[in-house]
């Protein structure tokens, strides 16, 4: 095991702290220069040199292990120039390298498959299930729950009933957690929004699905705080997001949808809290 632990070290060192500038951002590999790549190569393979000279492998296994994890990451990084380096892509690369990775471990240092089913089963416990069941429960159903509950005033805030097609009117766009950001398009033109002086004004546009990530994120700390009995962590969530919204919603100066906001946050946690709470007393029960 600790042979596993020095290869991932080294694995994450080369790859995110010694790596050429620009390595990790979005596409930019295809602007690295040659020189530097094949430079960061050569220093991805000395640090595993160094990890395996501190292990008990024979100098054949230590040297096979080695230009099977550096073939296979020169042959990631020469993929990346076809590929857009988006998150998607990222993880899929980082997970073949770290599987790679393990597999020459295992291979090396013997381990059996009766040894690797005892592993995961140690993972796979009734506890760890209600633990991930309690986190899976809070992010997309949670959202689903809420956005019916509040489907009503959602509605009401889109379509205003008694509210003149003269004046300014306000475009609601709902996201899966019914979290609303409002676009105030004056003198009903709509052509105004897409320009860049509209923008630069004070056009309240939130990001695409910003909303629901930020459910799905406090509603996961939350029941990650009850689990660790910090409740305390749970009230410096309410007053930061109290903070960021206090702004937003004394600038609009709307009642309805200051209550619309204050029902959709109490509805999240109120959620959350269940889920933990119940969830934490399962996990004790056994």
């Amino acid at each position: 095991m600790e042979l596993l632990l020095l290869m991932l070290t080294a694995h994450f060192i080369a790859n995110f702290y010694l790596q050429p500038a620009s390595g990790n951002n979005s596409s930019n590999t295809k602007h690295i220069k040659p020189h530097k790549l094949w430079l960061h190569f050569i220093v991805y393979t000395l640090l595993y040199i160094m990890v395996f000279l501190f292990s008990e492998l024979s100098l054949l296994s230590a040297t096979i292990a080695i230009v099977i994890i550096s073939l296979s990451y020169i042959l990631s990084v020469y993929l990346k120039f076809y590929r857009v380096n988006n998150l998607s892509y990222f993880l899929l690369d980082q997970s073949i390298q770290l599987l790679i990775i393990t597999l020459v471990w295992a291979y090396f240092s013997n381990v059996t498959l009766d040894q690797i089913i005892v592993f995961i089963a140690q993972f796979l416990t009734t506890k760890n299930m209600v633990i991930a069941i309690s986190y899976l429960l809070v992010c997309k159903p949670a959202s689903v729950i809420i956005s019916l509950a509040l489907k009503k005033h959602t509605d009401s805030l889109a379509h205003p009933a008694t509210e003149p097609q003269a004046h300014s009117s306000a475009e609601i766009n709902e996201d899966s957690n019914a979290k609303l950001s409002v676009s105030i398009i004056k003198n009903d033109c709509l052509e105004q929004l897409a320009s860049p002086a509209a923008i630069d004004k004070n056009e309240n546009i939130g990001l695409l699905s910003a909303g629901a990530w930020i459910g799905y994120i406090e509603r996961c700390l939350a029941i990650s705080f009850i689990f660790m009995g910090q409740f305390a962590g749970i009230g410096f969530l309410v007053a930061t997001k109290t903070i960021f919204r206090f702004g937003d919603l004394t600038k609009n100066k709307d009642m309805k949808l200051t209550e619309y906001m204050m029902l959709g946050t109490l509805l999240s946690y109120a959620i959350a809290l269940f889920v933990g709470w119940n969830g934490l007393r399962i996990y004790q029960a056994m």
